[in-house]
């Protein structure tokens, strides 16, 4: 399995050899593409070969399925969603039914993490991406010590 790199707004990385424990930082620049996610290989001194995920997202994204319901902020209407992936500052939910939001509205969602708690997440978010029955959020207010910073790194 490869390992993941998170840059953010940075363009450096810094590469540790799971064999030798050697590390490298490198100015990667020049290999950063519109897209979110970029595997290379890299070879080690020791001669090791392995592969690195570099992410440019600011923060870890978990892959899950969590029920949860969504309410539109203008009409108060509820609608049934599923939590697809999670991280810090946002949420890529999966609305089954035919839904009035657009690029830009705010709404709130409402599930329950799948941790021991089961916490409950209440989070005013704003539309980012619309892609077919799946909306891109990014939370209006991200807490410092929040439940969901907590299931990110204990889960």
């Amino acid at each position: 399995m490869a390992e993941k790199i998170f840059l953010g707004n940075s363009t450096t990385a810094t590469f540790v050899c799971p064999k030798c424990e050697r590390s490298r930082t490198s100015d990667i620049s020049k290999l950063l593409t519109a897209k979110a996610q970029l595997k290379i290989k890299c070879t080690c001194k020791c001669g090791h070969t392995f592969s690195v995920v570099i992410e440019r997202r600011k923060y870890y994204r978990k892959t899950l399925e969590l029920p949860g319901v969504v309410f539109s902020s203008e009409t108060g209407r509820k609608f049934v969603m599923t939590v697809n992936d999670l991280s810090r500052s946002g949420a890529r939910i999966k609305i089954n039914s035919s839904f009035p939001f657009s690029v830009g509205d705010l709404i709130q969602v409402e599930f329950n993490l799948d941790d021991k708690d089961r916490s409950f997440i209440q989070k005013k978010s704003e539309v980012r991406s619309i892609n077919g029955p799946f909306l891109g959020l990014e939370f209006t207010e991200i807490e410092k010590y929040d439940k969901i910073g907590q299931y990110l790194m204990f889960n």
